[in-house]
């Protein structure tokens, strides 16, 4: 009956080629410029590559799993088409522009998680109970990154200011605004004290009278 269940180690592919395009179109510009008034967050590139490498962990757990928990292992691809319409599809409709990552997520994330839900159905392991289920792990796994960094940025927990500030939209919003004024410097009173110099003259001795003795 497991004879589809390597389908699932596409999902780890097809997860690479996604955070891939979406590093290399500058996610995390978009995110700050894009989610952040929003959402109130702002994503650094550690956090950026740190949600990614759990997603790509994910991926590998559910391809490990294989039909054992269908269930689980499928919260991937639906985590995929969760991903592809809400972040992607939409948002490009809304903004009039691609957003980063719109190609693989169209191209690559929709026909792969077709293809693992087909791969279930074929392996008569796929039910409507699972496809609910899927779906809910794949929108809370999803749904986590933002949660925490939404909850992050309203308690003030995370990195330190200094980091965030490192980052190119802040920066760019730092340097539009305007430098501090100096406080004005108190004039300097420069006091010049007149020397006076009394020049006492000596006079001359009066000549010797060569009459006298």
């Amino acid at each position: 009956m497991d004879t589809h269940s390597w389908v699932l180690w596409v999902g780890v592919i097809a997860a690479g080629l996604h955070v891939l395009e979406e590093y290399a179109e500058g996610w995390v510009y978009w995110a700050n410029e894009e989610l952040g008034p929003r959402f109130g967050i702002h994503v650094t590139e550690a956090e950026f590559f740190i949600t990614n490498a759990l997603l790509v962990f994910s991926a590998l757990a559910a391809a490990a799993i294989g039909w054992w928990a269908p269930a689980v292992s499928l919260a991937v691809p639906a985590l995929f088409i969760i991903n592809a319409v809400f972040f992607h599809m939409l948002p490009t409709a809304r903004g009039g522009r691609l957003t980063p990552g719109t190609l693989s997520a169209v191209f690559i994330y929709l026909p792969v998680a077709a293809w693992m839900f087909a791969a279930a159905a074929d392996d008569d392991v796929l039910s409507f109970g699972t496809v609910v289920l899927s779906f809910v792990l794949g929108a809370a796994l999803m749904a986590y990154p933002i949660a925490v960094l939404v909850a992050r940025n309203r308690i003030g927990w995370g990195p330190e200011t200094a980091a965030a500030d490192s980052h190119p939209v802040t920066q760019m919003k730092l340097d539009d605004q305007p430098e501090a004024a100096e406080p004005d410097e108190p004039p300097t009173t420069v006091i010049f004290e007149e020397e006076t110099v009394v020049i006492v003259e000596e006079s001359p001795a009066p000549p010797e009278d060569p009459k006298l003795p």
